[in-house]
């Protein structure tokens, strides 16, 4: 089965060093640089999510024309991804993440936000035939209101998955559509305190879209899918955690690889619960497979 992949391309860096002493110009520990680790970020990583599910995935995204978009093209095509980059007027995206002893020190963010001509260029890219497509948007520029109807007209009958960040009410037309807590809370404009809150919050908006499945994720606290006829809490499956970075990119894919493999949605939040469990228990955005999945949980 073949995926489209729209969304915030960015590279991960993982700064490997040392910090034994402050430094004496300021009151500030002294990294003492060893190593670099490189690793597709944001939309890339939910691609290669899909990519390890057994998917031919093809990417869309924007980078800059500079070493980090070269490198973040090489590593797609090492992994396997089909990408096509709009190369855009700003830098590309990149994460750096300055790490001690497995102690995160510090995080280095190099971004600007993408002009909507840029936006619209990528959307120039898109002429594929596919089973589905899933909008991955951290916000970036990348993804705005035209992009989700051109994804709803070129692909009316395909299946639609979407991360939306400050998107939520432009998502109708959706099947799946995956806020996390934070985007729920702000599209509300309410905390939402407890899991009745957000169960609460969830009926709202899955009132209002009404997608095939709204999947409201709370981190550590599980998730919640909303379908038309069912409410289904979701735990999370407590292992150690050493980075919840990308744990939602997992989830969106194997969201949608349940749902193309026909799981009942019971059934496709537990796999998506376990493999967020295994995906925070790896160094960084780690992309799990299904064979690792059932490694650490043997019976699903």
């Amino acid at each position: 089965m073949k995926i489209a992949v729209i969304g915030d391309v960015m590279l991960d860096e993982y700064a490997f060093g040392n910090v034994e002493r402050i430094s004496p110009e300021a009151p500030v520990p002294v990294f003492l640089y060893k190593s670099s680790k490189f690793m597709p970020g944001g939309a890339a990583n939910v691609a290669l999510n899909l990519v390890r599910l057994g998917f031919e995935v093809y990417l869309f995204g924007i980078i800059g024309e500079d070493e980090d978009g070269n490198r973040l093209a090489n590593l797609c095509e090492d992994l396997g991804i089909n990408f096509r980059f709009y190369k855009g007027s700003l830098r590309t995206l990149k994460k750096t993440r300055l790490l001690a002893k497995h102690h995160h020190v510090l995080r280095i963010d190099y971004e600007e936000k993408f002009s909507e001509s840029d936006a619209y260029g990528l959307l120039d890219l898109i002429n594929i035939n596919v089973d589905a497509v899933v909008v991955s948007n951290y916000d970036k520029g990348t993804v705005i209101p035209e992009t989700l109807n051109f994804v709803r007209k070129k692909f009316p009958d395909k299946l639609k998955a979407i991360d939306p960040k400050s998107l939520i009410w432009e998502a109708r037309g959706f099947d799946i559509v995956k806020p996390n807590l934070s985007e729920i809370s702000s599209a509300l404009h309410r905390k939402l305190l407890s899991i009745e809150d957000v169960l609460q919050a969830s009926r709202e908006i899955f009132n209002t879209l009404k997608p095939e499945a709204l999947i409201s994720t709370m981190g550590d606290r599980g998730m919640w899918i909303i379908t038309y006829n069912r409410e289904i809490y979701v735990p999370a499956y407590r292992r150690e955690v050493y980075d919840i970075t990308g744990a939602g990119d997992t989830v969106l894919a194997w969201v949608v690889w349940g749902r193309l493999q026909n799981l009942d949605w019971e059934e496709i939040g537990r796999w998506s619960a376990k493999a967020a469990a295994v995906s925070v228990s790896k160094l960084g955005a780690y992309a799990p497979t299904i064979d690792e999945v059932l490694k650490e949980f043997p019976t699903l």
